[in-house]
């Protein structure tokens, strides 16, 4: 099934092209069986990766590519884009470290913000301030 042109028409992302609706809503979609699953499975297959466990905001993409890059260069994998970079670098906080009660994980050098809710989405990240 081609989505390309195809836009959502209900709730929070109604008129929203399928292309540019977040992983997570379309993994909902696909999840709880909705009406349209099959356009939200079609649309995550054209992405072509594995859907990742951790959504990635658009502020977190620029935050990062402002603020981390030096990070990103430093810790990537060959031919790694900074998205999937972010990705696998927040899983990998979510899995070895603990949440504060304002939704943080502080690592040695990054401050990494998530959004509450069913599935962790980063809001943004930057570098960690240290205490003079």
């Amino acid at each position: 099934m081609n989505t390309h042109g195809l836009k959502i028409n209900f709730g929070k992302h109604a008129g929203t092209l399928y292309t540019r609706v977040p992983v997570q809503y379309l993994k909902w979609m696909v999840q709880c069986s909705h009406s349209k699953a099959d356009i939200a499975k079609a649309e995550l297959e054209r992405r072509g990766t594995v859907t990742p466990n951790v959504e990635i905001s658009g502020h977190a993409i620029d935050s990062a590519s402002l603020r981390l890059r030096w990070l990103w260069h430093e810790t990537s994998k060959k031919n790694e884009g900074l998205h999937a970079w972010l990705v696998r670098f927040c899983e990998d906080a979510l899995k070895n470290h603990k949440m504060d009660e304002e939704n943080c994980i502080y690592l040695d050098e990054v401050k990494l913000v998530f959004e509450p809710g069913e599935w962790p989405i980063l809001k943004t990240c930057m570098p960690r301030r240290r205490k003079k």
